[in-house]
């Protein structure tokens, strides 16, 4: 059966335990939050090995084919491209749609967490090199350890084959290890499903949202169906772009019902080995910088966001300059949110109203209830931008294996 067959059907099974037993709050709400977390840390479990030592290795074939800086370039052009044209598309269509005003409460709660930029870079230059393999959200320090050490195997061959055989084994073995959790993971996504639908039916009630709340899932069918699949026919030509959007299924599922980036990401890593085919020297290279930066469903959702909270706050439009402002620092604090594999969207939504100021710092509070949305949304749209933004740079360099769709996993 293929993995996203199984991921639908926990994630109806989940939607309907929720709601059939109509839970709303108490010990049984706090046993499936309990339950989806747990199910979420074991989609994470076996991330680590596999993407330290394929990191290596891609780092390693890439320098030694001379194509390392290239490619960097190319993931880099395709980030920015993506994220700039999800941030109009956000823009736009809460101008044009202009959804109902969401009334104005002072909501009390945790603080929200900072981005952190000092934090961030303090992070990924620990004391020791072996500290990265200890963080367990933020991946950007593996990431450049395991750069570094396949660069350093390139600098002397002789010297580094016994390492980059035991790289290479470790890889697979770690791969297998991973292909294992991704298929259990279906049983969880029951879990994961029901403790979203729980939040949704709560955030329901108030019928505040609805309007907005559509309008995102509007914004999600469109990115997905029209924008992506526009953009990878003009970047891969004779493609069709929906065998994409299919293997991208299970991966979407995840993503969506989850929020979290880390689980979400060896489920992209298997399809885009497995379903379409991309060679491991690309897909574990380019996979983890879009997971890491490529948040373009991240920076369209805050944009989105804190348009709905101006006109919350206020009847007057939104200025120029202003649109211009927040399609800016949208798309700027996105690529800082490797540090908040789940979340980030409502993190970077606090920031741009703090930096914005005028009394809308607290602003971000009014959207509290349907936090969890924005951020399944934006988690959604960033896995389909990791694995389009991987074919893309895969077809470019012709790092492809044509499969069949009835091959797809």
């Amino acid at each position: 059966m293929k993995i996203w067959i199984k991921y639908l059907a926990g994630v109806v099974l989940g939607a309907a335990i929720a709601l059939v037993s109509q839970v709303s709050g108490g010990p049984l709400a706090d046993l499936a939050a309990s339950l989806s977390d747990l199910a979420v840390r074991f989609g994470r479990y076996a991330l680590y090995p596999v993407l330290f030592f394929s990191f290596t290795i891609g780092v390693y074939e890439l320098r030694e084919s001379r194509s390392l800086l290239r490619l960097a370039a190319v993931t880099t052009v395709t980030i920015i491209i993506a994220t700039s044209a999800l941030t109009v598309t956000g823009l736009l269509s809460v101008l044009i749609r202009n959804p109902s005003r969401i009334p104005i409460f002072v909501e009390g709660g945790a603080e929200v967490a900072g981005i952190g930029l000092l934090e961030s870079l303090r992070q990924l230059f620990p004391s020791s090199g072996f500290e990265a393999l200890g963080n367990g959200l933020f991946i950007l320090p593996l990431c450049v350890f395991g750069g570094f050490a396949g660069a350093g195997c390139a600098v002397d061959k002789n010297a580094s084959k016994a390492t980059l055989t035991l790289f290479d084994s470790l890889s697979r073995v770690s791969y297998a290890v991973m292909s294992f959790f991704v298929d259990v993971l279906a049983i969880g996504m029951v879990a994961v499903s029901a403790h979203w639908a729980i939040q949704y039916r709560a955030m329901a009630t108030s019928k505040v949202f609805t309007d907005f709340v559509g309008l995102l899932f509007a914004n999600f069918l469109l990115v997905a169906f029209v924008v992506y699949p526009a953009i990878l026919r003009f970047a891969c030509k004779k493609t069709n772009p929906y065998r994409v959007l299919y293997a991208a299924a299970a991966s979407t599922l995840a993503a969506f019902f989850s929020g979290d980036a880390n689980m979400t990401l060896p489920v992209l890593l298997r399809h885009a080995n497995e379903s379409l085919g991309v060679r491991r020297r690309i897909s574990s290279v380019t996979m983890p910088i879009f997971s890491i930066f490529g948040r373009a469903g991240t920076a369209m959702t805050v944009t989105m966001c804190f348009v709905v909270i101006l006109k919350s706050y206020s009847s007057l439009g939104v200025l120029f300059q202003d649109m211009v402002w927040l399609m800016g620092i949208s798309i700027l604090f996105s690529f800082f949110l490797g540090r908040f594999p789940s979340g980030g969207a409502y993190v970077a939504l606090a920031a741009v109203c703090a930096l914005y100021g005028r009394g809308f710092e607290a602003g971000y509070l009014i959207l509290k209830p349907a936090a969890f949305f924005i951020c399944s949304v934006a988690a959604a749209l960033d896995a389909l931008t990791a694995i389009m933004g991987t074919y893309v740079v895969a077809h470019r360099y012709d790092m492809m294996n044509h499969r069949d769709l009835r091959f797809f996993i």
